[in-house]
């Protein structure tokens, strides 16, 4: 399946702030099951931009807008392939293949694999591994008798969906585990933070996915879910607000330990008012017969006149006014624009603590899949 995605973040603020620095996670990441085929990052207004990666591998975008400015917009617009059909699961067992997974309880022994994979295997700051969820996953891993890892990942998966409800506005993103069971209902990092207790305290290495459903033509929010590491499968998508095996409707932005690792924007800035959130996900399934020369050809095409500095690879491109200078190797070039970044006007440095920019809960709609 071919998507393309349009992310779109507004903050808005009651009058002007200044010194706000953000770092975001939007770009998909190149994985065995997807390939991103372009990536379009802009920012109003325009801002410096540093692009690296972060101890999971996923791509980070740092910018700053130290001048006074009374909105902020990002807008991130991707266009990727995930390697599998819209209802075709991207890991595990093919249909009519059997489950060559081993036991839960020889994996959960295996040293070899808590070694090397023993952060997704004790808690974290979404996940402590409380006793709440540590008798829950006692209870299931006792009604397994002895079945394989992979009978235990639907398993636990189909214990989160008959706990929870899929509720809107029942939670924040700042809401706990044991809090969210026992609300009995939240959204879908919520439902991912949960079944990720459930794997971890079985000894099944688990991890968070940030995401998007491509199915889904528009969602208030990305989408979340979890992974788990199942021999000799790998690595598994598990979504369980739809209570299913990922598909190549899903789309993967960044992986970690929980949201705290992959959160869609972090930052701060200067001004005692509050920020209003506005986020907006619109998705359209493309034609996978369209060739990567078509899309990165499209008419009308623009790709970064509002970033000032940004690192692509081996390229490094630099804008100072209206002047934007291009090298890689040894080639350059410096192209001229009509319009020039705003001035930078620096208000009086003060004492006051740097505010908070609200955060994105990650609560896609369940919708068609």
């Amino acid at each position: 399946m071919r998507y393309r995605i349009r992310h779109r973040t507004s903050y808005r603020y009651a009058r002007a702030v200044h010194e706000s620095f953000n770092e975001i996670r939007l770009e998909p990441t190149a994985c065995v099951e997807q390939t991103p085929l372009d990536f379009e990052l802009a920012i109003e207004p325009p801002a410096t931009v540093i692009t690296f990666r972060d101890y999971y591998g996923n791509c980070v975008h740092d910018f700053g807008v130290p001048y006074l400015h009374d909105r902020l917009e990002i807008v991130a617009t991707s266009d990727v392939v995930t390697h599998a059909g819209e209802n075709e699961p991207l890991a595990g067992p093919r249909p009519g293949d059997g489950d060559a997974s081993p036991s839960l309880v020889d994996l959960a022994a295996d040293g070899a694999i808590a070694d090397e994979l023993s952060e997704f295997l004790g808690p974290s700051s979404y996940v402590p591994l409380e006793d709440v969820t540590a008798e829950i996953a006692r209870d299931l891993v006792a009604a397994s008798q002895g079945e394989s890892a992979l009978a235990f990942l639907h398993r636990a998966s189909d214990a989160v969906l008959e706990r929870l409800t899929y509720r809107v506005g029942a939670t924040t993103v700042e809401t706990s585990v044991a809090e969210v069971i026992e609300g009995g209902s939240g959204v879908c990092q919520d439902f991912a933070h949960v079944l990720i207790s459930f794997y971890r305290h079985a000894g099944l290495p688990a991890r968070y996915v940030s995401g998007y459903l491509g199915s889904v033509p528009q969602a208030p929010a990305s989408h979340a879910w979890a992974e788990a590491f199942v021999p000799p499968y790998g690595w598994i998508g598990v979504d369980p607000t739809h209570g299913r095996i990922c598909t190549g409707s899903y789309v993967k932005v960044g992986v970690g330990r929980d949201y705290a690792d992959v959160s869609v924007l972090r930052g701060t800035y200067q001004g005692r008012v509050e920020a209003e959130l506005d986020v907006e996900v619109e998705s359209e399934t493309v034609d996978a017969s369209d060739s990567i020369e078509h899309l990165r050809g499209r008419p009308g095409a623009r790709g970064g006149p509002l970033v000032a500095i940004q690192n692509l690879g081996a390229m490094r491109q630099f804008r100072r006014g209206p002047l934007l200078h291009q090298s890689m190797g040894g080639m350059s070039q410096t192209l001229i624009f009509d319009e020039a970044l705003p001035p930078r006007r620096q208000p009086v440095p003060d004492d006051e603590v740097p505010m908070q920019q609200p955060r994105q809960q990650q609560q896609s709609a369940r919708g068609r899949l």
